[in-house]
């Protein structure tokens, strides 16, 4: 995934992180684990998993390498307890990634920049050892619909990259891809800003930046300021897709 700028990401990602904390704590590592944090961004919530599970070792996969940049620095002081992979989760995975050698796949804010999530349930099932689980959170389906009604109009595509899915065609996905106690629910998550500019600064570092590669930064900036000036608030209603899944 192209696009993402890492230390702007980290700056501007306050929701992503409180959301993150939450399906760190659904997550139940045993001894040594080894985790796959499944699109790591600039590291701030894979830092508090290294924390919470002193004994765990973490491969840590993200698309971007501004993404990895960041989070290198920021996970620098765990050694050789987190290692890094540069790998999109929309394609064949590098042969680092052995089958069955994950105890658990940990993701955040991740999937829905994934079209095939059949695919990717698949995969991810293989990477992972008997009794090994899955917990994820992503966007979920109706999520920022406002935004990517706005994006329609401009003619800017956002559908070649995005998939939010709904939450029983999830739970179909993963029993399909061999996962047993399979659930998946949406909640609502509504992100209100204090005014224009906080919102704008969000959406370029955010939400908007992979629509918005390889344009001028002032285009992007002007683009991002026409999607903020018509939205009816400063409020950006995310629904967060949560996934929960077990490989028998």
């Amino acid at each position: 995934m192209s696009g993402w700028r890492g230390n702007v990401y980290d700056r501007v990602s306050a929701p992503q992180m409180a959301w993150g904390l939450e399906v760190l704590d659904r997550l139940d590592l045993r001894q040594r684990a080894t985790v796959l944090d499944a699109g790591c961004g600039s590291g701030r919530v894979t830092e508090r998993l290294l924390e919470r599970w002193p004994t765990a070792s973490v491969i840590a996969l993200d698309a971007s390498r501004s993404m990895l940049d960041e989070a290198r620095a920021r996970l620098d002081r765990f050694g050789d307890r987190v290692t890094f992979q540069q790998s999109d989760l929309g394609r064949e995975l590098a042969p680092e990634l052995r089958a069955g050698s994950l105890d658990a796949v940990f993701s955040t804010g991740t999937f829905h920049w994934v079209i095939d999530h059949p695919g990717l349930y698949r995969q991810l099932f293989a990477l992972l050892a008997p009794g090994g689980c899955l917990v994820a959170q992503c966007g979920g389906e109706g999520s920022i619909s406002e935004v990517r009604g706005i994006l329609d109009h401009l003619g800017i595509d956002w559908s070649s990259l995005n998939r939010y899915a709904a939450a029983s065609e999830t739970v179909t996905w993963l029993r399909q891809a061999g996962f047993v106690d399979a659930w998946a629910w949406l909640s609502k998550e509504p992100v209100g800003f204090h005014g224009r500019e906080a919102l704008v600064d969000y959406l370029v570092g955010g939400a908007l930046g992979p629509y918005l590669a390889g344009r001028p930064d002032e285009d992007q900036r002007a683009v991002t300021e026409t999607v903020a000036d018509r939205m009816a608030e400063p409020v950006l209603h995310f629904v967060r897709l949560n996934v929960l899944a077990r490989r028998p």
